[in-house]
């Protein structure tokens, strides 16, 4: 159907309109049943017939039916108020009849059906046989139909454009935007994938004790090294000078040496540099960066690891559970591992989008515990260091007062590193929490009130640990002793213990057997009984006051429902509505019992085509080949030897 009438090839192929915007708004307001809306349909069509005189089969056979169509519309009431001579129905006949022989003429020629009979063809497109003879008898008979009968005819054929070109063409043209859009943001997200993949694994072997990339046990990740340095050096080959292969140039957060020796720390630098510059690529929105590089870092096993792969982050502590799940934060050695990745998301400002994906990991039960833990972990550690943050830049106010009354200056990095030794000094449980840049912002979403009681109204056991850090942060909107009590009240909705309670001392869980009076378990001196029958008041009575009401059945999925759907409607929410954009001034009932040219029911409109089309063109059916990458996954290699030097 898309080559047939809208002529389209495989590859690039030039349209008259604007944009899909263009069309669409055509498309709405030739079938709008409206003589205004109409024109304005035909003077675009007009437009786009000046900028390519050879106009897609559908368009320019609706171009030729709006023009008769909106000439019989003035014509015919000046014809029969005497303002026009008769003769000019005459006219209008012999238009239709031109339109007519043109539309069956198009299509004549399509596909394979240039030597099939006329009759044939029309009964392929599903067109009206007795179209086809008043087609004959326009060309080879003495005098032109009844100008009724040319009405009915090309109001048919302007429906079955709708039918086979304008709304399958919307709907391809929606799918083909929704495809690319989504093909895009795919391969974007598998770019990052690919990135962080090759981070981690260099992160990897740094920590399994490798220092240059020569000595790399894997020869794939040895080519991509080098590849990337190459393709860096090129980026940034303005800041070299000429013939000076010692030469250090500066790169996104660091500063690497241009030698014959490539280690493992620049390519690392490099690698962060190449992520640092596909984030500041133009070629996307803000929302799809975030959500692709935030998608590939929850991906990776490093990021979120199992309990294999977390034993290489807890070398220096005593390995005899899983993580410990009282623990706030993750293990210091995890967190300066990723540090890097974290600071570029702050700077970023996209660490917000990491939060609440990583958020949605922790609230999904049928998620692994353990994923889940180290998920909640995560989200800890990162309020944590925004904690620290807030109290940092407290204290540096306070400190940046205190000197200028002395007229004293501190450099940035001097001031740094004093604020961290007091903060060390005086919130010891912050030690191992990432130090932010001290001029950095605290996402606003941590000090919104309305975050707090999503998560409120979400609990789980892992909740205690992502609020705590939250209430630090709303010191100034719930007081400390609100804090404690909303915490007791967490760990007893998830029946957690407090940390300073005794876990020998477990109290009796009791239950409606231990009401029994037969049971052994409750002797029956210690229930009191009440004689006296209390009278049964309900909430509400069972008086049906609306007979239109009707109770829900049991077997319904109310969770899977959209809000402003009941589960037994259905969903068909559709983009492309022409029968609803703009409401026609004609009635159904003028519309039925009425010719007007132009004028179609809408109840007959379809929006999916009834013409097997690649049947009429003998279109065969592709193959498509499938992508035979051979790519190593040079990470499993690295998390192999980074396990086997913790034994």
């Amino acid at each position: 159907m898309i080559m047939a009438l809208s002529g389209k090839q495989d590859g690039i192929k030039q349209v008259p309109w604007l944009s899909p915007a263009e069309w669409h708004d055509a498309y709405r307001q030739i079938y709008s049943n409206d003589t205004v809306e109409q024109t304005k349909a035909y003077e675009m069509l007009l437009a786009w017939k000046a900028r390519m005189p050879k106009l897609p089969v559908g368009v320019d056979c609706t171009l030729s039916i709006l023009q008769v169509c909106l000439r019989d519309r003035e014509w015919t009431s000046k014809i029969d108020s005497g303002e026009l001579p008769m003769y000019c129905e005459n006219d209008l006949s012999l238009m239709y009849s031109t339109t007519i022989m043109k539309f069956l003429n198009h299509f004549s020629n399509i596909g394979h059906t240039k030597q099939i009979s006329m009759f044939k063809i029309a009964s392929e497109l599903k067109i009206p046989e007795w179209i086809v003879k008043l087609r004959h008898d326009t060309a080879h008979g003495y005098e032109l139909p009844s100008i009724e009968m040319l009405r009915i005819a090309i109001n048919i054929l302007l429906q079955w454009l709708h039918d086979e070109y304008w709304a399958p063409e919307a709907c391809i043209m929606e799918e083909c935007y929704v495809k690319i859009a989504k093909t895009e943001e795919e391969e974007e997200e598998q770019d990052f994938t690919n990135e962080i993949d090759l981070w981690t694994a260099v992160g990897l072997y740094i920590n399994a004790g490798y220092t240059l990339v020569s000595d790399l046990p894997e020869a794939q990740l040895r080519e991509l090294l080098e590849e990337l340095r190459t393709y860096m050096l090129t980026q940034y080959k303005s800041n070299i000078p000429n013939n000076n292969e010692n030469e250090y140039i500066s790169v996104y957060r660091g500063t690497i040496k241009i030698d014959k020796e490539y280690n493992l720390q620049a390519a690392q630098t490099l690698l962060l540099s190449k992520i640092f510059m596909d984030l500041n690529d133009s070629s996307s929105t803000f929302y799809e960066k975030s959500n692709a590089i935030c998608t590939a870092l929850c991906k990776n096993e490093v990021f979120l690891p199992n309990f294999d792969v977390m034993r290489i982050f807890q070398q220096k502590e005593k390995i005899t559970a899983r993580v410990n799940l009282k623990r706030r934060i993750l293990p210091p050695e995890m967190l300066q591992f990723w540090k890097d990745i974290i600071f570029l998301l702050h700077e970023r400002e996209m660490l917000e989008t990491l939060v609440f994906k990583l958020l949605n990991i922790v609230e999904q039960e049928r998620e692994d515990k353990e994923k889940r833990n180290i998920t909640a972990l995560w989200i800890s550690s990162i309020f944590y260091s925004f904690v620290q943050l807030d109290i940092v830049q407290g204290i540096s106010r306070t400190t940046e007062y205190k000197l200028q009354k002395i007229n004293e200056k501190l450099d940035t990095k001097t001031l740094s590193q004093r604020l961290k030794e007091h903060m060390h000094s005086k919130h010891p449980y912050l030690q191992n929490v990432l130090w932010l840049d001290i001029s950095s912002i605290i996402p606003h979403f941590l000090c919104d009130i309305n975050f707090l009681s999503r998560l409120l109204l979400n609990v789980n056991e892992f909740s205690v640990r992502i609020i705590e850090p939250i209430l630090k942060l709303m010191t100034w909107k719930i007081g400390p002793q609100a804090k404690k009590h909303l915490l007791n009240l967490l760990q007893l909705y998830t029946f957690q213990k407090h940390d300073g309670e005794n876990s020998n001392n477990v109290e009796k869980i009791f239950s409606i057997k231990d009401l029994d009076p037969n049971s052994n378990n409750v002797p029956v001196h210690d229930i009191k009984y009440k004689t006296k029958k209390k009278k049964t008041r309900l909430l509400a009575d069972q008086i049906i006051r609306n007979s239109h009401w009707k109770s829900a059945n049991d077997n319904y999925k109310w969770i899977e429902c959209p809000i402003g759907l009941l589960p037994w409607q259905i969903d068909s929410l559709k983009s492309l509505e022409p029968l609803e954009l703009n409401p026609s001034r004609h009635s159904v009932s003028i519309a039925d019992s009425q010719i007007v040219a132009g004028i179609v029911n809408r109840k007959n409109l379809k929006m999916r085509s009834r013409i097997q089309w690649d049947n009429v063109l003998q279109k065969k059916r592709r193959i498509e080949k499938k992508r035979d990458t051979g790519v190593v996954d040079v990470i499993i290699r690295a998390l192999e030897i980074a396990k086997n030097q913790q034994t």
